[in-house]
């Protein structure tokens, strides 16, 4: 599969990096907030892992320095102010088209206009290119960070694909040892 990507015979896979962006999710919102509160956590997570990457604390740091992937974090929605970065590794960047406040609520409007989904579109399209132009990138990783992502790509793939909503919800990052919420699953799968 790399070869046919790549267009050759050979593929190299010797610039790695990796792209996680990063946004927060209307229906993860507490409910006087506006949201469905279905995660264990508030929407003050997703700040503190962009602050932990800047800081190279994260475990998604550690993986990219232990194995020479270059890695870069890009906000396009996380919610409240600006986010201070003073770790000055540079990882973490706010994107031009960032979704001020993060997305809306989808159960009650739709999450994005479609001109925000264009900015956001577009702020993906721009750092893929970045990455390949400008850091000469063989190999891109793509990952995210978000409360509420869960519940958000559940319903799409439901949307998209006409699976089940029990098989596709599960806690998200849980509170509980094993992983698994029950009282979270039941309130993504009513949702969704």
């Amino acid at each position: 599969r790399l070869a046919a990507l790549q267009r050759t015979p050979k593929p190299i896979v010797n610039k790695a990096a990796c792209l996680i962006f990063a946004a927060d999710h209307g229906v993860a919102k507490d409910k006087v907030s506006g949201g469905e509160n279905c995660s264990a956590y508030p929407q003050a997570v997703t700040r503190k892992v962009l602050e932990a990457l800047d800081h190279n604390m994260a475990g998604a740091s550690v993986l990219a320095a232990q194995n020479d992937v270059v890695l870069r974090v890009v906000d396009v929605g996380v919610a409240g102010e600006r986010i201070p970065m003073n770790g000055n590794s540079g990882v973490v960047i706010e994107s031009e088209h960032k979704l001020v406040g993060g997305t809306k609520n989808f159960c009650k409007q739709s999450a994005m206009t479609i001109e925000e989904m264009d900015k956001c579109m577009l702020a993906g399209r721009q750092e893929v290119r970045r990455c390949i132009e400008e850091m000469g990138t063989n190999v891109l990783i793509f990952g995210e960070v978000g409360i509420g992502n869960t519940t958000t790509s559940s319903a799409l793939i439901a949307a998209i694909t006409g699976e089940r909503i029990d098989i596709l919800c599960d806690s998200g990052a849980s509170t509980t040892r094993d992983g698994h919420n029950p009282d979270i699953v039941a309130s993504k799968i009513a949702i969704v």
